[in-house]
């Protein structure tokens, strides 16, 4: 697995446009092959920063995307940014969900070191 984010801000005259050709691309990224999540998402202490984020399959699905039409329209709305996106690819051998926060709860809670947990 293999997520995608990308941090942009944007002047003030711009966030509705970038926001609003975000989201239109989120539909159509979803729908390719080995996309598992798309999201937009927008800071909320009253900038206008954006974050694309985007989940894959695999890295081969991930570089599929960077070579398709809808990765191009990604870039158009980064250069309508203010400065360079912050950019972040993570890849994931697993992922766990709330089994994981079990697993660690029911542990004893002394550490190796008999020190105890909080």
């Amino acid at each position: 697995m293999l997520t995608f984010r990308l941090h942009m801000v944007f002047a003030p005259r711009s966030c509705d446009e970038a926001a609003a050709a975000l989201r239109s691309i989120a539909g159509p990224v979803r729908a390719e092959p080995g996309c598992s999540a798309t999201r937009v998402q927008q800071d909320t202490d009253g900038s206008c920063g954006l974050t694309w984020v985007s989940e894959w399959r695999s890295v081969e699905d991930f570089e599929r995307h960077l070579r398709g039409s809808a990765f191009r329209q990604i870039v158009a709305v980064i250069e309508m940014a203010e400065g360079p996106p912050e950019v972040e690819i993570d890849d994931v051998n697993s992922r766990r969900g709330f089994e994981l926060i079990e697993e660690i709860l029911s542990r004893s809670p002394t550490n190796s070191a008999g020190i105890g947990t909080v």
